[in-house]
């Protein structure tokens, strides 16, 4: 399974993931550090999914981990400005 599975959304104290397919959202909170935790996370479960929605888990935690590197590394590039 590949970040294409999932679609994620950046907020100010969290990253929302969600699972295309199954329709199961995760969200992990972002740390104080900077970082993206899988402690803390919760889970809505799409009670029609095919699946269950824990199997996904440390995927969704992944993705949500590199999202969140993505987006820090584009804010720092836009900071510094142009060359």
């Amino acid at each position: 399974m590949s970040d294409v599975d999932f679609a994620t959304e950046i907020l100010a104290t969290e990253v929302v993931v969600n699972h295309i397919a199954e329709g199961h959202i995760y969200r992990f909170p972002i740390l104080s550090n900077g970082t993206v935790s899988l402690h803390g996370s919760q889970i809505e479960p799409n009670p029609k999914a095919k699946r269950e929605a824990r199997r996904y888990l440390f995927e969704a935690h992944d993705t949500a981990r590199v999202a969140f590197g993505r987006s820090q590394a584009q804010s720092e590039v836009k900071a510094a400005g142009p060359n």
